[in-house]
């Protein structure tokens, strides 16, 4: 991804739009099955913050974004809730955390960056802390007007994270159409 696609107001207000129907609901009831409520969790990637809403009715959760644009944003509307502009890849904070998710957002890094986040999420999570994570489906990449997408297939996924994370859980589901989406549930080692 461009960095600095979200960096641009339109372009977050484009997106926000263009999201305007995503309720979050499915993602939640994932959430709920395989994260323990007593964990303090990081959103990594919040965009306009729809999973974060739901997410923090019953957890403590940390919301963060690498677009300030979106940080801002949601802090204005969202005042009590903790914001922090992040980096997905670099993860640069002290704080530790029992859980590290993404909706839709790893598959916008390079495979080069995925890796390198996948060792900083395990490095800032507790032990035995849990990564739920979201990815499209599919082989190549796109790149809609500066937004990058690569697709992975199931095996692909499994790969990047076994060699730090045991796999707790992973499969295929629909967003728009069949086995479009992949969801990972990983334990650190």
């Amino acid at each position: 991804m461009s960095d600095t696609f979200f960096e641009r107001e339109e372009n977050v207000k484009q997106y926000i739009e263009m999201t305007a129907d995503y309720d979050g609901r499915w993602f939640f009831e994932q959430f709920k099955k395989f994260i323990p409520r007593s964990h303090k969790a990081l959103e990594l990637g919040m965009g306009p913050g729809k999973d974060l809403d739901n997410i923090r009715q019953e957890y403590d959760v940390v919301g963060s974004d690498f677009s300030f644009v979106f940080a801002e944003l949601y802090k204005r509307s969202h005042p009590e809730v903790k914001i922090k502009v992040i980096d997905a890849v670099k993860i640069k904070t002290k704080e530790y955390f029992d859980c590290i998710y993404t909706n839709k957002v790893l598959h916008h890094l390079t495979f080069d960056d995925i890796k390198a986040s996948i060792k900083r999420q395990a490095e800032v999570l507790n032990d035995k802390g849990i990564v739920l994570h979201t990815f499209w489906k599919g082989t190549g990449q796109e790149n809609y007007g500066g937004m990058l997408f690569h697709y992975y297939e199931t095996e692909t996924v499994k790969e990047l994270f076994s060699e730090l994370f045991n796999i707790i859980h992973i499969d295929t589901y629909q967003e728009f159409k069949e086995d479009d989406s992949i969801i990972i549930v990983a334990q650190k080692r």
